[in-house]
């Protein structure tokens, strides 16, 4: 049995998967201990990697796009393995990577997931992100994001989720809290996963001297590509109907309904008035599965309303020290508006 399964899903860019393919090639971690599995989406010939594959690498050829989600759970499903790495292709790790967060995980068995340091791969100079956190509102925002490294990250520390471009998850984690969420598609999957890996009792943490560079928004583009905004907007709906317990959605509903007024305002301004529009309709098309899967969740769940919230608050203090840490000229508009009205715990 391999010790990582390394799932790579793929759309249109042979280019990009071979750099990070090639990347993995020069793990520490011996390569009789990985194997990758690239899943390509909407496979045509001259739009998938070529053969020959490359070292302990093989391929699944899918005829439609089945997003990041259904691509992940595939590529994990094809290796029996006790860690699974969720990797986007344009992800390239330094050769310790793999090694570093593996030793993390089978250090602490209450761990779920392990991620480290992304730096952007156009300017290494900057940080893609160091961990995700999120608000109590159920926003996600990427830690550091396009800040300098200037060290300000270089320590480990907790965390309530991570950037699904390259996180290791340990398989019985990822198993039982229920994999990856068709759902979803792509956008805040790996949000949706967190939560409920955390709610059936694991823990994750952030491996600062683990690193890697990302491209970021290879796919579509740019980063707020309309189909990004409609999809934002309908996970984030799911994700609070879904992974929060009752009577913790009644308590945060004020700073739900405030930070969905900020979001919905935030998209008409960058011109995604109609993909918001989509994605609240998507939303209250999947709610009678999202309650059904809300309750399937509950059921079984290893921690009680006060310690999920103790974990929903440090995950909002970090998003503030984040934010209070930058120069007033570059801060959000829309958290400085949430954290003048929703000061954190």
């Amino acid at each position: 049995m391999k010790t990582v399964v390394i799932a790579i899903p793929s759309l249109y860019r042979p280019d990009l998967t071979a750099r990070c393919i090639a990347s993995i090639q020069r793990q520490t971690l011996p390569a009789e201990q990985w194997k990758i599995v690239v899943i390509e989406n909407e496979a045509r010939p001259e739009s998938i990697l070529p053969d020959p594959l490359p070292r302990n690498t093989i391929r699944i050829e899918l005829p439609v796009n089945e997003g990041t989600t259904n691509s992940i759970n595939r590529g994990m499903a094809a290796v029996p393995s006790p860690y699974v790495l969720l990797l986007n292709n344009d992800v390239e790790l330094e050769p310790d990577y793999l090694e570093k967060l593996v030793k993390t995980l089978e250090g602490d068995e209450t761990l779920g997931f392990a991620t480290g340091k992304l730096l952007r791969a156009s300017d290494p100079s900057r940080l893609d992100g160091a961990g995700d956190a999120m608000l109590l509102a159920g926003a996600s925002y990427r830690l550091g994001h396009l800040d300098s490294d200037r060290g300000q990250f270089d320590q480990p520390m907790p965390l309530l989720s991570a950037c699904g471009a390259a996180v290791l998850y340990r398989s019985k984690a990822f198993l039982l809290s229920g994999a990856l969420d068709a759902d979803f598609f792509a956008y805040l999957d790996d949000l949706d996963l967190a939560l409920r890996t955390h709610l059936i009792g694991y823990r994750g943490v952030y491996v600062h001297d683990a690193v890697a560079h990302h491209l970021g928004s290879a796919t579509l583009g740019q980063a707020l590509h309309p189909r990004v905004i409609e999809y934002i907007t309908r996970n984030q709906l799911f994700v609070v109907m879904k992974d929060y317990p009752k009577a913790v959605f009644r308590r945060l509903l004020p700073r739900i309904v405030t930070y969905q007024t900020l979001w919905f305002l935030f998209a008409i301004r960058r011109g995604g008035f109609l993909a918001y529009l989509r994605g609240l309709r998507g939303a209250f098309r999947g709610r009678k599965r999202m309650r059904q899967k809300h309750r399937n969740l509950m059921a079984k769940r290893k921690i009680d309303d006060a310690q999920l919230l103790v974990l929903m608050k440090m995950s909002e203090r970090q998003v503030h020290e984040w934010q209070q840490s930058q120069p007033l000229g570059q801060r959000s508009s829309m958290l400085n508006l949430y954290f003048r009205l929703f000061r954190p715990d």
